[in-house]
């Protein structure tokens, strides 16, 4: 890898969150990986076991790999900088990568998966039997709130 010396004169960033990289200069190689399970309920009821990411497909499933093919290419860099004047960033989340240089190889992956129960909803994920269970238990749950409420 040719190496040549970067410079940034003002860089402005806000946020930089979850598995994610600001890196001004080279580098060989970066690996960054985030694996989020976001479960909003109207009952926040938890039982602790939900967290087990292999019970979820989406956390198990292979990542698409790119075709490698070699391809005959002339670089001629003229000038030993890779100079930048002004970068102004909101932000930066979930395996991303804001980078000034050079670099060999980037795997970046991000896994989410997003589970919403409230009041009236049927299960719409293929993960039913963790969600039924947790259904069945807000349902309950609603019915012991209505009972004390006409006490």
């Amino acid at each position: 890898m040719l190496s040549r010396i970067s410079q940034v004169n003002h860089l402005t960033l806000n946020s930089l969150l979850s598995s994610s990289l600001c890196q001004i200069g080279d580098s060989t190689h970066i690996v960054l990986k985030t694996r989020v399970l976001a479960i909003k309920r109207e009952y926040p009821l938890f039982y602790g076991r939900e967290g087990d990411f292999n019970s979820y497909d989406v956390f198990n499933e292979p990542i698409p790999q790119p075709i490698n093919e070699f391809i005959n290419m002339q670089v001629n860099n003229t000038a030993p900088l890779i100079k930048v004047d002004r970068v102004t960033i909101r932000g930066c989340s979930f395996s991303s990568v804001i980078h000034v240089g050079s670099t060999c190889t980037i795997d970046a992956e991000a896994r989410i998966k997003h589970i919403r129960q409230l009041e009236g909803d049927t299960p719409q994920t293929p993960d039913i039997g963790l969600e039924k269970q947790l259904s069945t238990t807000a349902s309950e749950l609603q019915d012991t709130l209505q009972d004390d409420a006409t006490r």
